[in-house]
């Protein structure tokens, strides 16, 4: 059995946008749960638990640099590998690495290091969930901010493949091929470049609530990821979704 580090590293060498996705920022910033929270601050510790080449906390320093002039006191980025042609020099002069095996793992900060943390398409990759969430829980400030985001099993896309008995999108059965049970067959062939990248836990919005929930944490909000019309009319119909958290007090 290969170590995770050799099944990720592998995946970066052979899908060079591996880890390297961009999102629809413009609806994070409309959510009133972000701004009630960032309204006021002027500089704010980060930390992106599976920061991957680092797009979206490019995008999200930039972001609230120009909306709301907050600027990053501290930028860390923790990964179990380091993603080669990363983003890392346009984050922050403040931006730092840090290479974590997070699954099982206390996270290598002191309790209350964080403002901000982020974790974006990760969880579904963890074995041990609530462990890594109690993580968040325990290095976030009490007034601090947590979104974590994970594939929605629950995308409209995914329950028409269930109507016709088909496996969901982003959920994987092996390292092989993603296109195992996928309906209808001749739209196999468009998933056939994709590679699987490890997914072993599936998430629904209620389910995802109820676990942030389990470790200590309120949900305050939610930011539909995907771009497309699905995500843009329902908050839990595209396929990727972000739960938005504070530590419950």
């Amino acid at each position: 059995m290969k170590p995770n580090s050799e099944f990720y590293q592998s995946l970066h060498r052979t899908d060079k946008e591996y880890s390297a996705g961009t999102y629809h920022m413009s609806s994070l910033w409309s959510s009133q749960a972000l701004q009630n929270w960032i309204q006021g601050r002027q500089k704010i510790q980060i930390l992106d638990v599976g920061c991957g080449k680092g797009v979206f906390l490019r995008d999200f320093v930039h972001g609230i640099d120009q909306r709301w002039h907050v600027k990053p006191a501290r930028v860390t980025g923790i990964d179990l590998v380091q993603s080669p042609d990363n983003h890392f020099a346009e984050i922050s002069p403040e931006f730092e690495f840090r290479q974590h095996d997070t699954d099982g793992n206390p996270l290598p900060f002191p309790d209350r290091s964080f403002d901000f943390i982020c974790c974006n398409h990760v969880l579904e990759h963890v074995f041990e969930t609530e462990n890594l969430v109690r993580e968040f829980r325990r290095v976030l400030a009490p007034d601090g901010f947590c979104m974590i985001s994970v594939p929605n099993i629950a995308a409209w896309v995914n329950r028409m493949a269930f109507l016709v008995g088909g496996q969901p999108l982003g959920s994987e059965l092996g390292t092989d091929k993603v296109t195992y049970g996928f309906r209808p067959a001749f739209l196999q062939k468009k998933l056939e470049a994709f590679h699987p990248s490890g997914h072993i836990r599936d998430f629904t919005p209620p389910g995802l609530r109820d676990l942030a929930a389990h470790c200590g944490f309120q949900t305050i909000g939610w930011w539909s990821q995907s771009h497309g019309i699905c995500a843009r009319l329902s908050k839990w119909g595209g396929r990727n979704m972000s739960i938005l958290l504070r530590p419950k007090t």
